[in-house]
């Protein structure tokens, strides 16, 4: 995925110092955070490509980015199946950060048992409201 059709939050989460550079362009980090770079960026009549240079002089890098998966709004049966297919489908070394609304430990357990030697799993944010976790796909199954 671009950086311009990353969402504003996405990029906040993933490489939160550029977020001044988007500040300073009153470009909102907060509750405009649904809308891509594309879209935030037109909205305030700036060029695209200057934005993007400055984000990825500032540490944004797309090419290392990691698969993120917000299950917040995802009915409660679909998450697990979600995040292991998504898990599934990552390279040896391919991270994926995972958004969720309450503590995620179950599936920390679950992985540790249906993916062994496979995960590592990092905490970003820890609630109360949301959690963040990197989880790191270190080898391929077989």
């Amino acid at each position: 995925m671009t950086l311009e059709d990353r969402t504003i939050h996405e990029i906040s989460l993933l490489w939160p110092e550029v977020v001044p550079v988007l500040e300073a362009r009153g470009i909102d980090t907060c509750c405009g955070g649904m809308h891509s770079l594309q879209e935030a960026v037109a909205a305030h009549g700036q060029v695209l490509a200057e934005v993007v240079e400055e984000l990825q002089a500032a540490g944004a890098d797309p090419g290392s980015a990691p698969v993120i998966v917000d299950v917040r709004e995802v009915p409660p049966r679909d998450r697990h199946p979600l995040i292991f297919s998504t898990f599934d489908g990552l390279p040896s070394g391919g991270i994926l950060h995972l958004v969720n609304d309450h503590d995620p430990k179950p599936l920390f357990y679950q992985m540790q048992a249906e993916r062994a030697g496979q995960v590592v799993w990092e905490p970003l944010e820890e609630g109360p409201e949301r959690w963040v976790i990197r989880i790191t796909r270190t080898a391929l199954d077989g």
